[in-house]
């Protein structure tokens, strides 16, 4: 899941009004009832740094340009590989959520916030309060209860969308499906459809370590769920992709539903790389583990616990990074493309757990 430094035009407009309509309602509101979910299965140490660039602004100030990835290293297939267990043996767990409840990060009054100072773990907009991005051209708008609260209360407007965050025996529910007609009247044209993200960026960030999620992906044309990782001050490149996959393969036959996608983005070429890899079973059809172990010197990923790739060190992923879990929806200029007639909506991207490590 890459961001590119592009214009955002008439989306950003669209997101913007928002935003503000939004801020605006907040402001005018009397404090939604705040109920602070349990957070015993969840284990957090938090790592701060100094934000470089604007806040309203999905890049900093640069003009630098990414190069395209290379494929990585391909772990030697001939005796033994690296496992997970032997990686997380020599480390300690320092982050844990097996999604017995959904601790989402919102301020004292139980209202979105991009600001550090909040209660909880899980973000549900991107650094800025963005809910999508507009540059990878998808067609998604990432809702929550307080988003459709806005819709309810502020505007006038109907909506049947409901949150698309469930939990039901420790598995998180991340739900895509079309949007309605009363939130691409709020959002625009380009909201197609609803879908949900989580982040820990003001909860919790480490630099290095073994980071990993049991999730079972959806299967649908246009698809795009993701596991990857961001700098703490918001600057971009870097980016590390734990994984990403497409519902069904693209228009030029990347992706598909045994596929999956690992990355490192950086500026300098010497740290970049990425490739698809066949896992050789059907993502959408069961739970499967996604892991990187991020060191300074190299990038190594494993599928079901098992090191299958390894990359070069990140010559500027140097400082800590939060985690971000998501399903996106392309549209027909995206890198999955868009869905089509064949798609059985709802869809679900259920998430076991995210957990991460670091060396003793």
């Amino acid at each position: 899941m890459f961001f590119h430094a592009t214009t955002y035009s008439v989306t950003l407009v669209s997101l913007t009004i928002i935003a503000l309509g939004y801020f605006f309602y907040l402001s005018n509101q009397k404090s939604y009832p705040l109920v602070l979910q349990p957070i015993a299965t969840t284990t957090i140490i938090t790592t701060t740094a100094t934000a470089t660039s604007s806040p309203d602004t999905l890049f900093p100030a640069t003009t630098s340009t990414e190069i395209i990835p290379a494929a990585a290293t391909p772990v030697n297939t001939q005796g033994t590989r690296t496992t997970a267990a032997s990686v997380i043996a020599g480390m300690h767990l320092t982050f844990e959520d097996n999604f017995n409840t959904l601790n989402r990060y919102l301020d004292t009054k139980g209202n979105i916030t991009c600001e550090p100072g909040g209660i909880g773990t899980w973000q549900t907009v991107y650094h800025f309060c963005s809910r999508t991005i507009p540059s990878n051209h998808e067609a998604e708008i990432y809702t929550d209860q307080n988003f459709l609260d806005y819709l309810h209360q502020s505007t006038g407007n109907t909506t049947t969308a409901t949150s698309p965050f469930t939990l039901k025996n420790g598995t998180l529910s991340i739900e895509a499906k079309p949007a309605d007609a009363a939130i691409t009247k709020a959002a625009g044209p380009w909201a197609k459809y609803t879908s949900g993200l989580i982040t820990t960026q003001f909860s919790f960030a480490q630099q290095y370590g073994y980071f990993e999620m049991r999730a079972q992906m959806p299967a649908g044309s246009g698809l795009w769920p993701a596991f990857w990782l961001l700098p703490v001050d918001k600057s971009w490149p870097p980016e590390i992709d734990v994984m990403e996959a497409f519902g069904d393969k693209n228009s030029k036959g990347e992706g598909g539903r045994t596929a999956i996608h690992y990355a490192s983005h950086t500026v300098q070429k010497s740290g970049l790389c990425g490739e698809w890899y066949d896992v050789g079973v059907d993502i959408t059809k069961g739970f499967h583990t996604y892991g990187v172990n991020w060191q300074k010197d190299t990038i190594t990923y494993f599928f079901d616990g098992v090191a299958y790739a390894t990359c070069p060190g990140n010559p500027d992923a140097n400082q800590p990074f939060y985690l971000l879990v998501n399903l996106a929806v392309g549209s027909t200029a995206s890198w999955p493309g868009s869905p089509n007639a064949s798609n059985v909506w709802p869809v679900y991207m259920n998430v076991d757990y995210v957990r991460a490590y670091q060396t003793n």
